[in-house]
């Protein structure tokens, strides 16, 4: 009788092609296509049937067919088997946030930046459609770590912290670690530098060359002077100026490399302003050489805020012209450009002591 009913039905699928079919006379149908549900009305709510256009389970919700998911069909938590990457994917097909948790936290989020919820009114946060990643975490904070076998400690990992602040720190040499990023509390923040962890280990600046065999040429270092606690700063500019070929292991070594040999070092040239005066001037930070361009007075600023500054003030004309008070080369007290000189100050943060 079931093998008669099935064969009615399909020859009423054929007879009147799309017409409705009464659900009730298909109960012993389980293999349909896309246009054989269309037709089908009335069948009890959770009719199970296999959809063989789409090799899918399919279940009848009262109103309309939905696909199911069962064994080989969609994704399994113990892997899937002959994906089509052109038509299969783990996703959504509308604008909808998708989400990959673990402990039930939204660990993962994809979607439209507006979807997401992350709109700001802010440069680069204004648009509605940018396509985002969104690594929520505990929806506080949240972090990305990657595998580093060959580091000791430190393994290399992205995160942030209650404060608002979004660093980078990792592993280097092994041992060593580095470290970028932001911090200080509100309306303080800060962008740091970390190098480590004995003390003269550098921060290098190289620039890459794609002409002989590629290599890299040193800009400049900053590093302490010792592998001590107490480590002076030091900054070289252009101390190490040969090409080294590029390390694609990055494991070279910096022990071949020169270490500035003062605080600040410079192989190459200085330049500090200079200017001519046009009217009676009061120094800044801005101003380091000062020609005097007529009859004008300079005045300094408080020496106790900016000790170490040096000001260089050149009088070419045969007059001698004012200037606020500063310790000659005697020790006194002075208020004078003597005519034709030159006159070299330097702040020790009580007075202006000539220097020259």
């Amino acid at each position: 009788m079931r093998s008669f009913v099935i064969v009615i039905a399909f020859l009423l699928v054929g007879f009147l092609g799309k017409s409705q079919i009464d659900g009730n006379l298909l109960l012993g149908l389980t293999n349909v296509t896309d246009n054989e549900l269309e037709t089908i009305v009335n069948a009890p709510i959770g009719s199970l049937a296999y959809n063989t256009t789409k090799n899918a389970l399919v279940t009848f919700s009262g109103s309309s067919w939905t696909e199911t998911l069962s064994s080989g069909v969609g994704w399994n938590i113990n892997g899937n088997n002959n994906v089509d990457s052109n038509t299969e994917f783990l996703g959504t097909i509308n604008d909808v946030k998708m989400e990959i948790r673990s402990n039930n936290l939204p660990m993962l989020q994809f979607g439209r930046r507006q979807t997401l919820g992350l709109l700001q009114n802010y440069p680069d946060y204004k648009d509605d459609d940018q396509p985002m990643v969104h690594i929520n975490g505990d929806g506080t904070t949240s972090a990305l770590q990657f595998a580093a076998a060959g580091a000791s400690f430190y393994k290399p990992m992205f995160f942030t912290t209650d404060n608002g602040s979004f660093r980078l720190k990792g592993s280097t040499g092994i041992t060593d670690l580095f470290e970028i990023g932001s911090a200080g509390p509100n309306n303080d923040g800060r962008l740091e530098f970390i190098i480590g962890d004995d003390g003269a280990e550098p921060i290098v600046f190289k620039r890459y060359d794609y002409r002989s065999g590629q290599f890299h040429t040193e800009l400049f270092r900053v590093q302490g002077s010792t592998n001590q606690q107490n480590a002076k700063p030091r900054f070289g500019i252009n101390i190490n100026p040969q090409q080294v070929p590029v390390d694609p292991e990055y494991d070279d070594p910096t022990s071949s490399f020169n270490m500035a040999n003062s605080t600040f070092q410079v192989n190459g040239s200085v330049s500090n302003s200079i200017m001519t005066t046009t009217g009676s001037t009061t120094l800044t930070e801005e101003h380091h050489t000062i020609i005097l361009g007529g009859n004008h007075s300079i005045t300094l600023p408080n020496a106790n805020s900016c000790k170490g500054r040096i000001y260089i003030i050149k009088n070419t004309s045969s007059s001698w012209r004012s200037i606020s008070s500063y310790r000659n080369e005697w020790g006194g007290s002075d208020t004078r450009i003597d005519g034709r000189k030159i006159l070299w100050l330097q702040s020790d943060g009580t007075n202006w002591q000539q220097i020259k």
